[in-house]
């Protein structure tokens, strides 16, 4: 019976060290099969993301002078592509027929002035009806009226510039006779000058009144704002107008150039990594892969520019991080929660 309990003991303790000396080398395996992966330390930077949109140059104010008075015109005193600074007479029509007009309103006005003095001071002497002093007051406004109207149509006969500006075509030569709403010229203004750009519904999100703004026309650049944010975008493209205004004091940026537009948008924290280092995880989500706690971690990004040679990423939600452990080598070959090794690079 003891030989038994002996042989009984001898097998359990075979046993025993035979399963212990299998926990140690699958231990063993374990710490040999752990993974060595290459890192490289980046730490958050403040980026202004810049919107570079497309236009076309556009004369601030654009105006068709026309006639407003009846005549010959008798004087002519500009000629097209030449700039003119407001208030510079550049026709005139025959002003005699309206010359006499106006003397000729001018007596009536005196005459009925007189009438209805008389027929006030005949009704504050009781002489008078209120009705005649009323009949008397009411010729008087009506000539007075007529008298206005003879003068501003004398003024009229005079064309002048309502603002400084270039005289893009004429439509009229000296002995012309015209007719009231004749087209006489057309005047462009180019300063300021405006550039007319479309943005899409992400992109007007970022910009706003009064913004700074740089244009290149021409190979040339120049320095705007943003004056003008439409409300509703184009049925058709579901796009929204945008205007940037440029001062062009010599007049050197023509009206329907091609502009590229770039505005700054307001700075945020972001991480610049090279684009060979993105990932995509098994529900096919864009990240990229960083060790935390010694193991590997797929964190989501969001792209906020591409600029050539790699890319200014954020993360999503509430996470929030001044300083990542991103794998640059092994990357490949390693799933999330595995546990590694690093080997920090130089940041060059």
């Amino acid at each position: 019976m003891r030989i038994y309990l002996l042989i009984f003991s001898l097998i359990l303790i075979t046993i025993f060290f035979f399963l212990k000396k299998e926990e140690e080398v699958v231990e063993i395996q374990n710490i040999e099969e752990e993974k060595t992966v290459k890192v490289k330390k980046l730490i958050e930077q403040e980026f202004v993301n810049k919107l570079r949109l497309s236009g076309f140059t556009e004369a601030s104010r654009v105006v068709i002078l026309k006639s407003q008075v009846e005549g010959k015109v008798s004087s002519k005193s500009f000629e097209k592509g030449l700039t003119y600074k407001a208030g510079k007479q550049i026709l005139l029509i025959d002003p005699e027929d309206k010359v006499a007009k106006l003397k000729e309103m001018e007596a009536l006005l005196n005459q009925r002035k007189k009438e209805y003095e008389v027929a006030e001071n005949l009704f504050d002497k009781g002489f008078r009806s209120e009705v005649k002093l009323s009949e008397s007051r009411t010729n008087f406004e009506n000539a007075l009226a007529s008298y206005e109207r003879s003068q501003v149509e004398l003024n009229n006969t005079k064309i002048l510039m309502p603002f400084d500006s270039i005289v893009e075509d004429s439509y009229v030569e000296l002995g012309d006779y015209l007719k009231k709403g004749d087209p006489l010229a057309k005047i462009v203004d180019l300063d300021p000058i405006f550039i007319n750009i479309n943005a899409t519904e992400k992109e007007i999100t970022s910009i706003i009144l009064n913004q700074e703004a740089k244009a290149r026309i021409v190979d040339k650049e120049y320095k705007g704002t943003v004056n003008y944010i439409s409300r509703t975008s184009d049925p058709e493209t579901r796009n929204f107008r945008i205007q940037v205004e440029i001062k062009n004091k010599n007049n050197e940026i023509l009206s329907g150039l091609s502009s590229e537009v770039e505005i700054q948008l307001n700075p945020e924290k972001a991480f610049f990594i090279a684009s060979s280092l993105i990932s995509l995880d098994s529900q096919g989500r864009i990240g990229i892969k960083i060790v935390e706690d010694k193991k590997v971690k797929f964190l989501t990004i969001r792209i906020i520019s591409d600029v050539g040679n790699g890319y200014w990423i954020g993360f999503d939600g509430l996470d929030e991080r001044k300083e990542i452990l991103i794998i640059t080598q092994g990357r490949e070959y390693s799933v999330d929660g595995e546990l590694v090794k690093t080997n920090i690079e130089n940041n060059d």
